[in-house]
């Protein structure tokens, strides 16, 4: 194709390689798109070789990455051969954006090969398990359950995972395009995502227990009637382990067991503060705790118990969030308050975006049609169909939930507006 210098510097900016390559890829391609195939073709070759040879990676250092509420931390070891690269733009860049993969996607480990043996052999029993192995030829049987390992596993390993800031990149790519543009090896030799993290990653954190027991004493002893739908996620979530492989109605009869668990703790902290609680399953189970029957809730409110509502709704494939509204609709609340770990509604994951926009309220439809993060379709809907307004907070924010409760202006506000963005009283 046809180019100019002009052209050379462009592709050069757009893809970081040197001035000859770019000139050789332009003269060799037919089209802009092509040139940039070929660019990142010889790119990936020469981040390859680099690695492949095993040079000294001395230099570099120690990185960190904190969110702006503070609730996240990363801190990561990043290596190079030159201490000129250790200070180039493009290897603390790359640092940056390490970090903030490991603290929006969470992984466990750097490469496939660190998974440890007897993670991948329980992995492979489950895909084995699997009655859709049984229509595979023997012939492409290994084949198939090495794909199914790298995909079930994949998720926990950095260098596999897609790139939080564009998932079309996979994140050992990203890392073999600053090699090749440094002309250096560059390895990540440790991280660690929970180490500043205030609280547990997994299980049941006593201290956290208290403090959102003390949380809800605190707007109990304003008069208010509250009732509380808890999740599973810190001890298991059926979606995910759906994945490895166990039947999915399965895994989400395992997390309804799991918010029983969460509740029962809660109970004991509220009660331990002088409160009077009420323990309701949508699963029965009676030496533990009532089934859940709508009137005897509505009694227990009125007569000043805190409801602790358990076990979702009840059926699997429905999410936590879908038995919030559910019972919020059910117990004729006045407002559902959404607890989370980000101080309101944003345009994109706060997480992994500090420029994310936070909104201050909007529509349901707004919120449906832009697939916000508010809560899953299901439950919007349904909070939408009963002009149940939602707020959005952060339950970490010490007082937030008795401000919410006094009127302030706090989280993000989900109801009933028209067109024009403006609020309406929906007919009853």
């Amino acid at each position: 194709m046809d180019y100019t210098a002009a052209d050379v510097k462009k592709l050069r900016e757009q893809t970081g390689a040197t001035f000859a390559d770019s000139k050789n890829a332009l003269a060799e391609a037919k089209s802009w798109d092509e040139a940039i195939k070929i660019l990142d073709a010889r790119s990936g070759h020469k981040a390859e070789k680099m690695m492949a040879a095993g040079r000294e990676t001395k230099q570099g250092g120690i990185f960190s990455y904190i969110h702006h509420n503070h609730n996240l931390g990363v801190l990561l070891e990043l290596n190079c051969s030159t201490d000129f690269v250790a200070r180039s733009h493009s290897f603390r860049q790359l640092a940056n954006d390490l970090a903030l993969q490991i603290g929006g996607a969470a992984p466990k480990y750097i490469n496939f090969e660190d998974v440890p043996a007897e993670v991948v052999e329980e992995a492979r029993y489950a895909i084995l398990e699997d009655p859709s192995m049984e229509r595979v030829p023997p012939a492409k049987r290994d084949e198939v359950i090495d794909s199914k390992l790298k995909k079930v596993l994949g998720e926990q390993v950095l260098m596999m995972q897609p790139w939080v800031k564009d998932e079309t990149i996979i994140v050992g790519d990203l890392v073999k395009k600053v090699i090749a543009e440094t002309g250096e090896n560059i390895i990540l030799r440790r991280f660690s995502g929970e180490a500043l993290c205030p609280r547990k990653g997994y299980g049941i954190d006593a201290g956290a227990v208290r403090r959102i027991a003390g949380e809800i004493q605190r707007v109990h002893a304003l008069g208010v009637q509250v009732a509380v739908v808890i999740g599973g996620g810190n001890i298991w979530r059926g979606a995910d382990a759906a994945a490895t492989g166990i039947d999915r109605a399965t895994a989400d009869y395992m997390g309804m067991l799991a918010t029983v668990m969460n509740a029962l703790a809660l109970q004991d902290a509220m009660e331990k503060l002088g409160m009077v609680t009420r323990v309701q399953t949508a699963i029965e189970m009676p030496p533990v705790a009532e089934p859940f029957i709508r009137r005897r809730a509505v009694r227990h409110l009125e007569k000043g118990r805190v409801v602790i509502l358990a076990a979702g709704s009840g059926n699997p494939f429905f999410t936590t969030d879908t038995a919030a509204a559910l019972r919020a609709v059910e117990l004729n609340a006045q407002v559902l308050l959404k607890a989370t770990k980000v101080d309101g509604v944003y345009d994109d994951d706060p997480m992994h975006n500090p420029e994310a926009h936070k909104f201050e309220e909007l529509s349901y439809m707004r919120a449906l049609n832009m697939g916000l993060k508010v809560m899953d379709s299901t439950a919007l809907s349904l909070c939408k169909d009963n002009h149940l307004p939602i707020i959005v907070f952060n339950l970490n924010q010490e007082g937030a939930l008795e401000a919410i409760v006094r009127g302030k202006k706090y989280g993000t506000l989900v109801h009933d507006m028209n067109d024009q963005g403006i609020p309406f009283i929906a007919p009853v």
